[in-house]
């Protein structure tokens, strides 16, 4: 371990800031895990778009397809990839909280930064049954915990509940997943600094940062918006950090092509009930990444949505400047 139990809030506020990102996973012809494909990603967000972290086997990732074992060899796939240059999250969600342990407990050991548990989806109905969960893997490992609040399909932690958790030594930062900026600013007053806060999406970045005081952007749009040498989202980040508010707004509005074709294909078949992960892959082959095949229940998309997909991004602009990398 990094540190102590007793130092995670520490270390969380030290580390978790600047543009972190999550990438889906790719899988071979034979549906196993590419580690070559895998390798390539991380290593494109690290020297390619200098992303200032990585959190390894989210939603996006399809955790929930993967065996433990599977999970611990992506999570030491990713770590050996990254030589220390970047700081990393391990996604441990799990259903029982046995196994949820089990994978906090061996990120922590093969070095990684921080591990994120979800809120279980089945059994947890409650705030108690929600902390009652926590708490017994906070007893179990050293590792500092995000909390992950996913109120679309988990029982969600609202500030009430957060102050609780945050009272526990190695929780240490919230991953949010409501997009509204008021349940963002209920918890910030709820934690103090007790947690980092971490916001949804990106469009409300420059927001996040000027008006709440949020320095951690965690979420898959980074890789989806940049591309090597053409990198707005670090760019106005960094103005908008230095006070350059004018700067960071006019760089940020550049991007408003991708966040509507991100309504459209990512966000519009979310909201419509079905996970967009194959278009999220196919968007990342499309600029130069590697993505691959999803796992049932996970659908592929039509290859006549693709070249849609692909038609949309190449008016943006995004292609021809993957392409000049």
């Amino acid at each position: 371990m990094k540190y102590h139990k007793n130092e995670a809030k520490e270390a969380a506020r030290d580390i978790l800031k600047g543009v972190w990102t999550a990438m889906p996973y790719s899988w071979d012809s034979n549906d196993e895990f590419d580690e070559t494909a895998n390798r390539a990603n991380m290593e494109h967000i690290i020297s390619g778009l200098q992303i200032d972290g990585h959190y390894c086997s989210g939603n996006i990732a399809e955790f929930w397809s993967m065996p433990d074992e599977e999970r611990m060899h992506a999570h030491e796939v990713m770590l050996d990839q990254t030589s220390g240059r970047i700081p990393l999250i391990a996604g441990c969600h799990h259903q029982s909280v046995k196994q949820a342990t089990a994978l906090a407990r061996h990120a922590g050991d093969i070095g990684y930064d921080f591990a994120i548990v979800l809120t279980p989806y089945v059994a947890a109905r409650d705030d108690d049954c929600v902390f009652a969960f926590y708490e017994y893997i906070c007893d179990r490992v050293d590792i500092g915990i995000v909390l992950f609040n996913v109120p679309q399909v988990c029982h969600p932690i609202e500030p009430g509940l957060a102050k609780r958790l945050a009272a526990l030594p190695n929780i240490c930062a919230y991953k949010q997943a409501n997009p509204g900026p008021a349940a963002t600013h209920s918890i910030m007053q709820a934690v103090g600094n007790d947690l980092v806060m971490s916001v949804a999406d990106e469009a409300p970045w420059i927001t996040s940062i000027t008006q709440l005081g949020i320095n951690w952007l965690l979420n898959y749009n980074p890789h989806l918006y940049q591309v090597p040498g053409w990198l707005p989202l670090k760019d106005y980040t960094e103005a908008a950090v230095a006070g350059d508010i004018n700067r960071a707004t006019e760089i940020a509005c550049s991007l408003q092509p991708l966040r509507d074709l991100h309504a459209k294909w990512i966000m519009g078949y979310w909201r419509a009930g079905r996970m967009p992960l194959s278009e999220m892959k196919a968007w990342q082959e499309i600029i130069g990444m590697h993505g691959g095949p999803v796992r049932p229940p996970v659908l592929e998309m039509t290859e006549e949505a693709r070249a849609e997909l692909q038609a949309d991004l190449k008016a943006t602009g995004i292609v021809d400047r993957s392409n000049d990398d």
